[in-house]
């Protein structure tokens, strides 16, 4: 699950006991919290890049460089 995806549904279970908030409002609600953590370099990304930086070293290469 992406960092977007995490904080909706983290958004949407502390919210859900409100009368009336629906999903929808918890993407609304989200959306703001998710461009200031951008901003600020979010402890959520930086963990994703690690993951990401050590699949690429295992990565296959590509038809022409197999020989």
């Amino acid at each position: 699950m992406n960092a977007w995806a995490k904080l909706v549904q983290k958004t949407y279970n502390a919210n859900k006991h409100k009368a009336g908030y629906k999903l929808r409002n918890a993407m609304k609600d989200s959306k703001k919290l998710y461009k200031s953590q951008k901003k600020r370099g979010g402890a959520e990304e930086k963990e994703d890049k690690k993951i990401k930086k050590s699949h690429n070293k295992t990565a296959k290469k590509s038809r022409k460089n197999r020989k």
